[in-house]
């Protein structure tokens, strides 16, 4: 604190003690509180007769809604579905009958083989398809969101790196990347 601000403080108390001792006179104080009595003690009544404790009927808590994500995967250059990923998609239906939510995502990706002007325009048709069977099968198409991220985002990582040239004639390579090439459906809740 500094010199100037502890003299400001100083003349505030001294104006104030200077106020008080001017003015205040014995009569001005407050009337004294008025002395609360203790209630006086009830007188013990009979004991009641020992409740017999109702016991609720048990309720099950709330089962928490688990989360709903799938990934569908297809063939290499292709964005048709293929006959053994239908199922996860009529799972999915399933799963959203009596279910409210707000919307579902549908991500196409597509492999690393191919320029990004050729797979991006791949992976969305990829998302389409998925978006058109789940339609097909009685869900809102309103409301799902069909998104392309190309080959954004690959799952494979380094574990297809040195299985030969980027081509889609290399069958090992193709395979590897098997996992990239998917469109993955999320259920946003509401």
């Amino acid at each position: 604190m500094t010199p100037a601000v502890r003299w400001a403080i100083g003349l505030l108390v001294l104006i104030v003690a200077g106020a008080l001792w001017m003015f205040w006179k014995p009569g001005n104080a407050p009337p004294p509180a008025p002395k609360v009595e203790p209630a006086p003690q009830p007188v013990a009544a009979a004991p009641a007769p020992a409740a017999v404790p109702v016991v609720a009927p048990a309720t099950p808590a709330p089962k928490a809604e688990e989360p709903v994500a799938i990934a569908v995967y297809f063939d290499f250059d292709r964005s048709a579905l293929r006959a053994g990923e239908t199922s996860k998609l009529d799972e999915l239906t399933a799963k959203l009958q009596g279910r409210a939510f707000e919307r579902l995502d549908a991500v196409g990706y597509a492999d690393r083989i191919g320029e990004e002007p050729y797979n991006l325009p791949l992976s969305r048709k990829r998302a389409e398809a998925v978006v058109a069977y789940l339609a097909g099968k009685g869900v809102d198409a309103g409301r799902i969101r069909a998104e392309a991220k190309g080959e954004s985002e690959a799952t494979t990582g380094d574990g297809c790196k040195d299985l030969g040239p980027d081509s889609g004639t290399n069958r090992k390579l193709v395979e590897c990347l098997e996992r990239d090439r998917r469109v993955e459906v999320k259920l946003v809740a509401r």
